[in-house]
């Protein structure tokens, strides 16, 4: 009788020592927890890491169904808590610039001097605005001409959209132009080639627009911004001038950040008899984002 007993004893001790089955230390649950503000889209990447490999999660109908153990449902009932939460209204301002300079400087000495039986001419490069000077003692002329010019344009443009933080948003204008167009074909008839000239109308479209994204993080805000510029050049018809940026920054909430700019300086020069030209042109664009909240 007290070898059964014995042997009962250090059977029970047995089992309390032995490894709880990892299907009861993992034991998990099944909860459905409805979203107030955000969409399980949003809130799913950052719940994800705490479910564990032994639970899960999806959406359905603005709901998130959950498997997990109950201290990871704790923690992420913490989490949604500090999430699911209403987003801010945002204020998004793109400001697209353009400045261009441009100079340009000529030179020249044109006229004639000598005596009976000696004389220079040199001629003129033809008629052009300018400065003269004219000296002209007996049959001797000498004429100097100066032209000095500059010009200087500026394009701004603002676009303005509201989205509420962690959504995208697009926004886009601009204008088609019509561009006459003139096609040869050509056709055999009776063995001769005949060609036939066609006149028609294509539409260039030129459109200045924004593709946005924002995330908030306290006062500071991360930005997927894709900007682009198109403009109609005017010395080229039909020509359309592309400005593209596409990027992630971030910055403070209600300051400019810079998204790209581009300078481009260009400068050539050329001399002749007595004469000379100079021409300088300088071009400088730049993309700047601003988000403010709306209260």
């Amino acid at each position: 009788m007290m070898r059964k007993s014995l042997t009962w004893f250090l059977g029970f001790l047995w089992l309390l020592a032995a490894p709880v089955p990892s299907a009861l230390a993992q034991a998990t649950v099944v909860e459905v927890i409805p979203l107030k503000y955000r969409t399980a889209e949003q809130v799913i990447p950052v719940i994800q890491p705490l479910i564990g490999a032994e639970g899960s999660v999806s959406g359905f109908q603005g709901q998130l169904i959950l498997r997990a153990t109950p201290a990871n449902l704790e923690e992420i009932r913490r989490i949604l808590a500090s999430i699911d939460t209403a987003p801010r209204r945002l204020l998004i301002t793109v400001r697209q610039d353009a400045h261009i300079d441009r100079s340009r400087r000529e030179a020249e000495i044109s006229g004639n001097v000598g005596s009976d039986r000696y004389r220079i001419i040199v001629p003129g490069s033809g008629a052009r605005s300018g400065g003269n000077v004219v000296i002209r003692p007996g049959d001797d002329r000498l004429r100097a001409r100066v032209l000095d010019s500059a010009s200087s344009e500026a394009d701004r443009n603002t676009q303005t959209i509201q989205v509420l933080e962690g959504n995208s948003a697009f926004i886009r204008a601009g204008e088609s132009r019509p561009v006459p167009t003139r096609q040869v074909r050509r056709t055999v008839v009776g063995g001769q080639v005949v060609e036939q000239v066609v006149d028609s109308v294509d539409y260039r479209e030129a459109s200045t627009g924004v593709y946005v994204r924002p995330r908030i993080t306290g006062d500071r805000v991360m930005l997927e911004v894709s900007p682009h510029r198109d403009s109609f050049n005017g010395r080229s018809p039909g020509a359309v001038s592309v400005q593209r940026v596409v990027t992630t920054v971030s910055g403070r909430l209600g300051e400019w950040i810079e998204l790209g700019g581009i300078n481009q300086e260009s400068s050539s020069q050329s001399s002749a008899l007595l004469g000379s030209e100079s021409r300088s042109a300088a071009d400088r664009r730049q993309v700047l984002v601003k988000v403010e909240e709306l209260r």
